[in-house]
């Protein structure tokens, strides 16, 4: 007795050529190439968020190593990036004509310091010196404020597709913290491997549903120590802003602590009091009031659990000892770093206020926004 197959392939007689059922679609030659792209691109954004990791532990380690790129607020002393002497006439802009053991200078482009200032550092200081010396009749500071506004400006739009899709991951990720509660309840005291597999099973069929890649929400964190030790060194090595006085109260080269608990202090010092108190609230709340507006978007997906709860307490722990340390470090630095993160601070305040009414919108109009992103591969 012979069994029939479900279904069957027809010949046709005149052209002896095999058709397939008219469900089953012939495996396409552009899916492939959207496969093949889809991994060139993943591997292309390892590598450079590798890169970008690399780069910025590289520049860490030559900062605290390398006595050629050491800081020193004293003009003519240390790592000094600016015109070379005697192009301008303005001893603001143009290096010094000796360099001393302790006096380096940088001012065209060259590996002699390494890859970190070749390829990021120097771009970023030509910005600002040539914005600041072509405003240099702005009184007050106000070009070394715009320019360093601008620099920031530039780097966070050539790093939104990072902050957009790394914003995006966290969203989701607290939209289903709810689901996920639920899953660690029900496996509490299941420690047997069949149950801890299912539990892992339940959850990544969860993070697959709403389309969650857990490890896209740390993206941001590849860049981030980049980003930030190249705005720093741009800061402390650019020759025209240690020269710069803000509003003719606050020396770029000086640290507040060292003014406040100086002989100044009845002369002018006391004002560095009010610029520390300009400076580490604002970065206090460029981190709370992120998470308070989260708070508003996700009221019905808080976390339920104990281990819920307990990872929030540790996340608000870990985020009121960073801004205990940024403090520190705002006070122990020279005013032009203190400056850096009073704007970093108002950018990242805009940025996430900016992506708080997006996000609603988006709910509003029932995803569009994902689903353009998952079209252009950044979901």
């Amino acid at each position: 007795m012979s069994t029939k197959p479900a279904f069957s392939f027809s010949t046709n007689p005149s052209t002896n050529v095999t058709v397939s059922p008219f469900w089953v679609k012939p495996a396409s030659k552009s899916s492939d190439a959207k496969k093949i792209i889809k991994q060139v691109w993943k591997w292309f954004k390892l590598a450079f968020l590798a890169f970008m990791m690399i780069m910025g532990l590289w520049g860490c380690f030559q900062t605290m190593w390398d006595g050629t790129v050491s800081t020193n607020s004293t003009i003519g002393s240390g790592l000094e990036f600016g015109f070379p002497f005697g192009q301008t006439g303005d001893w603001r802009y143009d290096l010094s004509a000796s360099i001393g053991q302790q006096y380096h200078t940088f001012s065209q482009w060259t590996m002699a310091y390494g890859p970190f200032y070749a390829i990021f550092v120097f771009p970023g200081a030509t910005l600002v010196q040539n914005l600041m010396y072509s405003l240099n009749n702005w009184r007050g500071g106000m070009n070394a404020l715009l320019a360093i506004f601008v620099l920031l400006l530039i780097i966070r739009i050539l790093s939104i597709t990072v902050t957009l899709r790394s914003t995006l991951q966290n969203e989701k990720m607290t939209e289903v913290q709810g689901k996920i509660s639920e899953i660690n309840a029900k496996y509490k005291d299941l420690k047997d491997m069949a149950s801890k597999q299912k539990k892992q099973q339940e959850t990544m069929e969860i993070y697959k549903k709403y389309n969650i890649k857990p490890f896209a929400a740390f993206e941001q964190m590849f860049i981030t120590l980049p980003i930030f030790l190249i705005v720093y060194r741009v800061v402390t090595i650019l020759r025209p802003l240690k020269a710069t006085s803000l509003f003719g109260i606050w020396s770029f080269g000086v640290t507040p602590l060292s003014q406040i608990f100086s002989s100044e202090f009845t002369h002018m010092g006391w004002t560095f009091i009010f610029f520390l108190l300009l400076v580490i609230p604002a970065q206090f709340l460029s981190m709370k009031l992120p998470q308070r507006w989260a708070k508003q978007r996700n009221r019905n997906a808080m976390a339920t659990s104990d281990k819920g709860n307990k990872q929030q307490k540790r996340m608000r722990l870990f985020q009121t000892i960073f801004s205990g340390v940024m403090g520190f470090i705002v006070a122990f630095s020279a005013v032009g770093v203190g400056v850096y993160w009073f704007l970093n601070s108002l950018f990242s305040l805009g940025q996430s206020y900016l992506m708080h009414v997006i996000i609603l919108r988006n709910r509003r109009k029932g995803g569009k926004l994902e689903s353009r992103l998952k079209s252009l591969g950044l979901d």
